[in-house]
């Protein structure tokens, strides 16, 4: 296959702040990598647009621009080393989902990608539908293993991450064991068309006093023992005030910025917890690869149209994205659908 000599891809030429509409992007021409032994050069065809993604715009580290995009999806165009991607079951030709290239970012037309994160997609799946195969599937399902039967609260669960973990809750036969916490009537519909057991609406942790009395008589009558949560600020407090003594609460987004409200008393006294919950952490755990393996077979088994990590996009080009994604960010959100850059064939 012929490869280019240069490429395009998007970097953050200026970090936003807090206003993430302030954030400053460009795409820019640069060399087309060549793979090293260790990895596989894959010509991309999407990459999605992750809340992890556009988090790391609000901050910049170092001198000029900064690659950008953690996700992707292609064809494999060349190989740094033919014995080694056999190996790994890569193969010129191959589909592809990719994560972890991080010298060119996945908002690129070409990603030297490493051969321990880059896994083969089924011939039947489009190619670019693989591109959301990683950061949202991996974490539903390394949150449905954390909880280890055990009941538990997960909230913002209306986005793609919580609409999958509920379908692999019912999948998996834990959908009674699982309580989701969601902002609005129309995002609890959703859920509930989706098969969701147990979903309950606090529209602000600070103000929804009802939503809050509702969220503590769920979390009591199905005896709670865990929360992933994604939101941090009020909401945090409120789960761990109404978490039972010896309980743990897991944080593993910030969307409302830093927790609040966690009170000394429950961790010194009654013994609750407060951890962390990072997925590449949380992958290298356990038998060394094990977590991995089950987690990518899941995966693949799931991404087809109607599986249960099949992800609904909203397509843009590469010079379209950051019109695109502002006006979704502060119009429509991303509920439902998940922005997605589909770069030229």
């Amino acid at each position: 296959m012929s490869v280019s000599a240069t490429m395009k891809r998007l970097v953050l030429v200026e970090a936003s702040g807090d206003d993430l509409t302030d954030a400053k992007l460009e795409l820019e021409e640069c060399p087309t990598p060549t793979p090293k032994a260790t990895e596989v050069l894959v010509k991309v065809a999407a990459a999605p647009i992750n809340p992890s993604d556009y988090g790391s715009w609000r901050s910049k580290r170092g001198d000029g621009p900064v690659p950008i995009g953690n996700e992707g999806s292609g064809v494999v165009v060349a190989v740094g080393s033919v014995i080694a991607a056999t190996v790994a079951g890569l193969r010129v030709g191959a589909k592809v989902g990719f994560v972890g290239a991080k010298k060119q970012g996945a908002y690129s037309e070409y990603v030297a990608a490493p051969l321990a994160t880059t896994f083969a997609m089924p011939d039947a799946l489009p190619v670019e539908d693989a591109c959301s195969f990683f950061v949202n599937p991996f974490t539903a399902y390394g949150i449905l293993k954390e909880a280890n039967g055990r009941p538990f609260v997960h909230t913002a669960a209306a986005s793609q991450l919580g609409q999958m973990l509920v379908k692999l809750a019912k999948l998996e036969g834990a959908g009674d064991a699982l309580l989701n916490v969601v902002r609005s009537e129309k995002q609890k519909a959703i859920l509930e068309s989706l098969g969701a057991a147990h979903v309950v609406v606090v529209a602000d942790a600070k103000t929804d006093e009802a939503g809050v009395a509702a969220l503590k008589a769920k979390m009591a009558e199905l005896k709670v023992t865990c929360a992933f949560d994604a939101v941090a600020g009020a909401m945090a407090g409120c789960l761990f005030t109404n978490l039972p003594p010896k309980a743990t609460l897991y944080s593993y987004g910030r969307l409302s910025g830093d927790i609040e409200g966690v009170a000394p008393v429950d961790l010194i006294y009654r013994g609750k917890k407060l951890e962390g919950f990072f997925l590449t952490a949380w992958l290298t755990g356990g038998f060394p690869g094990a977590r991995l393996l089950s987690a990518a077979a899941k995966v693949r088994a799931g991404l087809g149209e109607g599986g249960w990590c099949a992800t609904t996009f909203v397509d843009c080009a590469p010079e379209a994205m950051w019109d695109k994604f502002v006006d979704m960010y502060t119009t429509t959100g991303f509920t439902d659908r998940k922005l997605r850059i589909r770069f030229p064939e």
